[in-house]
């Protein structure tokens, strides 16, 4: 009996579902000429991402979400990104990665698709390069969060950047996101001396080192870094940005070109969302040559080309900030163990 009804009921709701997209024309249908590809990825076109434990859930997210057309999955990390374009010029061969064109179009678009004209904004497409996500914003022309095509050098080979176009006025560029959707054993974790490497954003595996994007200040142009990070288990956010003065200038140039060991308070801004204890005692950061609690950045020993990453904040013994591949995760704690759905960020502007 409760197997009739239950049938019963999907049956009805599968038929109220059906019945009010045909009438309401609300809701994009999958065409059979569904399309996936295994190993290319879409690039330039991201509106947003998630998690989704297989590849078809992430088809589902698209076919329900309006303006995705296509979307990214990365199978290891379980990432999916919704795309709002099908531009064949975009889709790169990407280890990995599987591609899945929707092919759906609303009625009304049928007869318009072929003839609309492409976007003539900077930084939406690889030939309208941006010079930055910043620059992008500043000229008016932002579509909001998502991906971008930049061209800092000017060199004609432009890539891709996530661009973050709402925190504190937008035109922030993503360099590393560590968002973990299964727990790491970090065996392939690798390092990159190269800023375009930024493109793969998403793979938390990867340590673009302090050369390389001290290389980006140099030919991008960007005067701060923005740091955030949350771990389930403590439930705080740890969000703050370096100051656009003297004083920020000194964290960067200690971060990205020679270790100093600056002062913390009053070089960087606490954002809305941050709850951590870090941000709140800068007075007592520091770990300077055996001296703790000496309102300074960073850690003495760690001098390397990872100390963007690492031991970035250390506030002894409970609190620090670490994401280096290969090393702890720490975000407002002292404890080197991560959850699914903890995350890590760094943004430049």
């Amino acid at each position: 009996m409760r197997i009739t009804l239950l049938f019963g009921w999907c049956f009805l709701v599968l038929f109220w579902f059906y019945t009010h997209n045909r009438v309401q024309g609300q809701c994009p249908a999958y065409s059979p000429k569904f399309v996936v590809q295994h190993g290319y990825r879409l690039y330039g076109h991201v509106i947003t991402w998630l998690y989704a434990e297989k590849e078809v859930l992430c088809r589902l997210k698209c076919n329900l979400e309006k303006r995705c057309l296509t979307f990214n999955y990365e199978e290891a990390t379980r990432v999916c990104e919704l795309n709002d374009a099908d531009d064949e010029k975009d889709l790169q061969e990407t280890q990995g990665f599987v591609y899945g064109d929707m092919k759906k179009k609303r009625k009304s678009e049928v007869a318009s698709t072929s003839t609309t004209p492409p976007t003539s904004r900077p930084g939406s497409s690889s030939l309208l390069a941006g010079h930055s996500c910043k620059k992008i914003k500043d000229l008016g022309d932002s579509r909001g969060d998502g991906e971008y095509w930049i061209d800092p050098g000017n060199t004609g080979q432009p890539f891709t950047v996530y661009c973050d176009m709402t925190t504190d006025g937008g035109g922030w560029t993503l360099i590393k996101r560590s968002n973990l959707t299964f727990i790491y054993r970090y065996s392939s974790e690798f390092d990159r001396n190269d800023y375009r490497a930024i493109s793969n954003y998403s793979d938390a595996r990867q340590n673009i080192l302090t050369t390389a994007i001290q290389d980006l200040r140099i030919t991008m142009g960007f005067d701060q870094l923005r740091y955030r990070c949350r771990k389930k288990r403590i439930n705080r956010t740890l969000h703050i940005m370096t100051i656009n003065d003297t004083a920020g200038y000194e964290v960067l140039d200690h971060l990205l070109v020679q270790p100093t060991w600056p002062t913390a308070c009053n070089s960087f801004e606490r954002l809305q969302d941050d709850t951590s204890i870090l941000a709140r005692n800068c007075i007592k950061w520091g770990d300077y040559f055996g001296n703790r609690e000496v309102n300074r950045w960073g850690k003495s020993s760690n001098k390397g080309r990872h100390r963007v990453y690492n031991y970035v904040i250390v506030l002894e013994p409970n609190h620090r900030l670490a994401f280096m591949s290969g090393g702890p995760h720490y975000c407002d704690d002292s404890l080197p163990f991560a959850s699914i759905g903890d995350f890590w960020e760094l943004y430049v502007r």
